[in-house]
């Protein structure tokens, strides 16, 4: 199948909408931070359906910048320690680096809560369903919707734009590098492209890698991020969240992938644009804020005014240490040595950002049906004339 028409299936599978609505982006104020500006937006994904959302960039900034969507996974959200500290990371590196609450989390979450995964359930999955939309075409459309945004402004490089995401997110930032032809690169990290993804995981992943696996294979899918985006698969290889029985499969997987994938970005003359990397006994983790990572974006992006050796020089700090610091409550699952506490991350002495600070909605508009997960498959419904 050509490209372009497989796009269009995968994209026809996931329901994602192919009219897009004026953003009317709503500026709510700035925040200066070490050095960062961290814009606070507001603006629309489709009719009825708003998004908070963060921008760090420098403070003062020289020409265009690169910029990327930090993609948030299950149960994170904008003020989720990872999504504080990377976007701090890569706007230290120069790139302008944007970061949005999910569908069903923080300011989209009917109380405002954190950590909720409101749209795992099975009966949100099948009301979406049923209305011709998935739970992942509205993360990877609200995604694309948030490069619509960089798009916009005139500080952005339009040609230097990226996606990167961990666990869930790493699953939206698979997506992306599939699906929008201008990402010029894309950190997918703790997650993998391998059948395991087809019968283990969350409603929001398996059924879309079941439709996936019905128009291609893995290497076919990846090999659509070829010639215009460069990606690295980034994992641990002690990652029994996504390899779940613990026998490597997962990760046989996506080495096969990414190896049958590699003739076919250099038939496309991207020679050398896909790989892999797996850290020996590391968890689940966020591998794309390690210095492999950053040495991708190096090289695939810019880090003006950062050179190569730089970004291998910074010294490290282990992030249990710096969360304990920051007064972060690490959830049960993920703070452990294996995962999140065991993490090592480049050290730019970065501060916490508290959740406050970070508050795009008034007090009045939490719960309001054009940012929640409810109002959303309300409107979806009632447009398609379904109910469930």
């Amino acid at each position: 199948m050509h490209a372009t028409q497989l796009r269009e299936t995968l994209s026809r599978s996931l329901g994602i909408p192919h009219d897009r609505c004026e953003l009317a982006a709503e500026h709510r104020g700035d925040l200066v931070w070490d050095g960062l500006v961290i814009e606070k937006w507001v603006w629309s994904s489709e009719p009825g359906s708003r998004v908070p959302s963060v921008l760090y960039r420098p403070k003062n900034v020289k020409g265009k910048m690169p910029a990327v969507v930090l993609t948030c996974g299950h149960g994170g959200s904008k003020s989720h320690w990872q999504y504080t500290y990377i976007p701090q990371l890569y706007a230290r590196l120069g790139i302008a680096t944007l970061v949005l609450d999910p569908i069903g989390e923080e300011e989209r979450h009917k109380e405002g809560h954190l950590g909720t995964r409101a749209h795992d359930p099975e009966s949100v999955h099948l009301r979406a369903q049923a209305a011709g939309r998935l739970i992942m075409g509205k993360l990877v459309f609200d995604t694309m919707r948030g490069i619509d945004f960089l798009l916009e402004r005139s500080d952005i490089d339009e040609n230097r734009i990226g996606v990167a995401g961990n666990s869930l997110g790493g699953a939206k930032a698979g997506w992306m590098l599939a699906l929008d032809t201008r990402l010029k690169i894309a950190l997918v990290s703790g997650w993998t492209f391998d059948d395991t993804m087809v019968s283990y995981g969350k409603f929001c992943t398996r059924i879309p890698n079941q439709l996936l696996r019905s128009h291609c294979d893995w290497p076919e899918f990846l090999a659509l991020a070829a010639p215009h985006c460069a990606v690295l698969l980034l994992n641990g290889d002690a990652d029994v969240v996504i390899d779940k029985n613990g026998d490597g499969a997962a990760w046989r997987g996506a080495r096969a992938a990414v190896s049958s994938a590699s003739p076919l970005f250099a038939d496309k003359g991207a020679r050398g644009a896909i790989a892999s990397w797996f850290e020996p006994g590391g968890g689940h983790r966020p591998y794309h804020g390690y210095p492999v990572a950053l040495e991708w974006l190096h090289k695939f992006l810019g880090t003006p005014g950062w050179s190569l050796n730089q970004i291998r020089c910074l010294p490290s700090i282990n992030c249990g240490a710096w969360c304990d610091d920051n007064g972060v409550e690490l959830e049960r699952l993920y703070g452990t040595d294996l995962h999140d506490r065991g993490t090592s991350l480049p050290d730019l002495s970065l501060r916490n950002v508290p959740r406050e600070a970070l508050a795009c909605l008034h007090d009045h508009e939490i719960g309001h049906p054009s940012y929640t997960l409810e109002g959303w498959i309300d409107l979806v419904e009632k447009d398609s004339g379904t109910v469930v």
